[in-house]
């Protein structure tokens, strides 16, 4: 069960690189292992959903660890900000 959990992570992980949705997944596997606890922690019950891991860490962003949070809302990472809140129906 864990190990097919994990695979499906990684795959929606995969969407979303491909997707362009979410900065961890558009860069480096360390930015995409940032997050991968707290996909599990948090909004594991999303997998293999992307939008909605996506909007669930947004929405969980005070109890995102350190690593992840860098990621997701770092001030360098307008193009994230700016697909989050087109997927979030928020056009700032």
């Amino acid at each position: 069960m864990f190990r097919n959990s994990i695979k499906i992570l990684s795959a929606a992980l995969v969407m979303i690189a491909i997707d362009g949705g979410a900065a961890f997944a558009q860069g480096t596997m360390q930015q995409q292992d940032a997050c991968r606890p707290d996909v599990f922690r948090l909004c594991g019950s999303y997998i293999p959903n992307v939008g909605a891991i996506v909007a669930c860490l947004r929405g969980n962003e005070p109890r995102l660890s350190e690593a992840c949070h860098q990621v997701m809302f770092s001030d360098g990472n307008q193009q994230y900000q700016q697909a989050a809140r087109m997927r979030a129906g928020d056009d700032r």
